[in-house]
This record gives C-alpha cells, structure tokens and sequence, in this order.
C-alpha cells in the first residue's frame, strides 16, 4: 500500500484523537464548581488534575509494548473507552475517593492513547518528527481551546455533574470510531524521494532498548530536563482559571475563556518549537524555551496590567507546550526510533512526577497565602534556570564535538 498521502490522513485523525484527550488540560475550569457542588477545598480537588496526569505517564510503556503485537487502533480505542468512562465516572461522584478514581481511569486512558498515536505516526514521518510529535502534542495540549469554554457554558445550563457525563459519553463514541481509520506504520518506512535532515539522523542506526537507554547518562539528563520544566509550566496550567481570576479580576466565565487561549498557546508551542527544533537542533530549542520560562514566570511576579499579564501566561504555555511537544523526538533522536513505543513511555515518567509537583506546590503554596501565588511562580522560575543551565550544557558539549571532531 502506497503510504506517502494517506499517512496525512492518519495523522490528521489522531490530531483529532489527541483532542479528545486533552480533556485534563480543561481541569481548571471544573475545579471551582466542583469545589462549590460539594465543599471540598483546592488542595483537594487539584490533586484530581495531578492524579490524571500523572497516572497518564504509568501505561505509556505497555501501550508502547502492546504495539508490537497488537495494532495501534486496538490500543487507541481500548484508551478511548477508559478515557469516556473516567470522564463519566466523575459526573456522577459524591466522594472525594469517586473522584480520584474518575481521575485515574482518565490518566490511563489519556497514556494508553498518546503514545499510541505518537510512536506510529512518528514512523509514518521520519523526516518531520518534530513537527509531527508537536502536532500531535499540540492536539493534546489544545483539548481545553474546545473543551474548556463548551464545559462553562454547560455547566451554566446543566450543571457541572451532568456535562461532566455527557462529555464521557461523547468522547468515548469519537474515538472508538475515529481509532478504526488508522493504519499501522510498516517497519522501516520511508516515504518515496525523502531524505533525511541532519536533526533527524541523530539515533539513526543506534537502537536503544529500554534497559540500554537506562543506563546513558543523557537519559538522567533529559528526564531532569522534563520534571523541571513539566513542573514549573503544569502548574501554570494546572491553576489556569484560579490564577485568571486572582491576577486579572475576571469572573470564572472569563477565566475559562483565558484558559481555552493558554490551551491555545500550549497547542501552538508544540508545533513551532517542534518544527523549529528541526532546523536548530532539540536541545538549542530546549534552552530558549528554558530562558524565556523562567523570564515570563518572573514577569507574573511584577505585572499588574491586563495585557502584559495575559501575555506573559500565554508565553508560559507556548514554552511549556513546546518542551512537552518535543519528547518524542528527543527521545527518538537520542536513543534511536525502532523502540521508541516503550522508550517513549519510560520518559514520559518524568511528566508523572512533574503532573504531582508543580500542580500540588501551587495549591499548597496558594491556600497558606490567601490565594496569592507569588512564590509558586519564583520556584518555579529557579526550576527552569536549572533547566537552562542542563540545556546549555548539552548544545555546549554537542558544539565541542562536532569542532573538535572527538
């Protein structure tokens, strides 16, 4: 079968799948009415976010495995019903336990779809997988631009309970059909007249397994890369909507608006620093998204007008989005593509632990100080200096190589 048009269409499909699942992202916007609905605190019910992406990172390495016996169609409609059916679950809770439980069916779900996508479409592109690993990112990241202003509006007329059950629902049916489009990428594909750019080559004939990935230090370095930089931008997102409406004085209806343009901006960081980080090279990509973290964190420190403030946050998850969106294809590059279901999974740990501290920090750090989140942002900005400093290291070391031919 000739691959080299239909992979666009595949790709477009899981772009829509990745949608779906970019439901977690909207969390902000159900936070304050679930809150409201049963008198649970925001310690509390924030770590229902951190519970969904975290869990999200635990399966990714059985999905990765599971591709090599069963078909990536299979993988993502088994995810999709987890998904619907977690979603559901938390339209009909009355206990905190309920919750949490809705939130780890979404998180398996969530990591049982993604690396689905990701590893197959990343081989149906070998000469684009930082843009087609940002794409699919930014399919993800960009659930809440839909989910989060459709869910205030529903949760106006409804209440927050039933469209919570409605969007179960809804979600399941979507992927389950979408999921039976999807063809699986042959070994070694490589579309007709490609050739290889130099950032794609990196990894090129050097496989890792799992086991053998472990034990290079550039596995330590990266998955460091990720928890500093997964934290410090997870807890801007995972707080979206509470820290609108503290910093910028706008109602909840507001705030979600706000949110679904931050999911925007996440969105659209996946595939401009996914598809600049092929012509650059990953790690300088990683470094500038490092630097300007950490600069916009600092700014939300100091602002108090509308539109710089807006803006800042907006930066904030264009970096975060970008850094998330190229895992992928750091790990394919570093540790070889043939693998990268499972490789991809095991890397995706470090967003597990990063989902638990920067959302967690924030809540705790704002609920001892009357809402305000000023500390959070400083530790936050330190995360991604030291994040910065790793990055520099590397495209340092990398230059010292390729000059000194060692």
């Amino acid at each position: 079968m000739n691959y080299d048009q239909k992979r666009w269409y595949y790709l477009a499909t899981c772009v829509v799948i990745n949608i779906c699942i970019g439901f977690g992202y909207a969390w902000s916007v159900f936070q304050k009415p679930l809150m409201a609905a049963f008198g649970w605190d925001a310690v509390a019910v924030s770590l229902g976010f951190s519970i969904i992406m975290g869990v999200s990172a635990l399966p990714q390495s059985l999905a990765g495995k599971a591709m090599d016996y069963v078909a990536p169609k299979t993988i993502i409609l088994v995810g999709g019903v987890g998904l619907g059916t977690g979603i559901f679950i938390l339209g009909i809770v009355d206990s905190l336990t309920q919750l949490y439980l809705g939130g780890a069916l979404i998180g398996i779900g969530m990591g049982t779809v993604y690396p689905a996508t990701v590893a197959n479409m990343v081989k149906f592109f070998p000469e684009r997988r930082g843009l087609v690993s940002g794409l699919l990112a930014a399919g993800l990241g960009s659930g809440a631009v839909f989910i989060a202003p459709l869910a205030s509006v529903l949760i106006e007329l409804w209440g927050v309970l039933a469209t919570l059950k409605a969007m179960g629902i809804t979600f399941s049916v979507v992927i389950v059909l979408l999921s039976q489009i999807i063809h699986t990428a042959p070994h070694g594909y490589m579309p007709a007249g490609v050739v290889l750019p130099a950032a794609s080559k990196s990894g090129a004939g050097n496989d890792k397994d799992w086991q053998e990935m472990i034990k290079m230090p550039l596995f330590y370095v990266l998955v460091a890369i990720f928890i500093l930089g997964g934290s410090a931008g997870i807890m801007v997102l995972g707080h979206a909507s509470p820290i609108a409406q503290r910093l910028l004085k706008v109602s909840p209806q507001e705030a979600a608006v706000l949110v679904g343009f931050i999911a925007l901006a996440n969105a659209a960081g996946r595939i401009f620093w996914g598809a600049l980080s092929d012509k650059i090279g990953r790690f300088p990509a990683i470094l500038g998204i490092f630097l300007g973290l950490g600069a916009f964190l600092l700014a939300l420190t100091q602002l108090t007008s509308y539109g710089p403030l807006v803006g800042s946050l907006l930066a904030i998850a264009l970096c975060y989005g970008g850094l998330m969106g190229m895992m992928a294809s750091v790990t394919a590059d570093s540790f070889g593509a043939r693998h990268l279901g499972v490789n991809f999974g095991i890397m995706f740990l470090s967003l597990a632990l990063a989902s638990f501290i920067g959302p967690r920090m924030a809540a705790v750090i704002a609920q001892n100080n009357n809402g305000d989140y000023t500390q959070a942002f400083v530790i936050a900005a330190v995360f991604s200096a030291v994040g910065a400093v790793l990055a520099g290291f590397r495209v340092v070391g990398k230059r010292f190589t390729t000059a000194t031919g060692k």
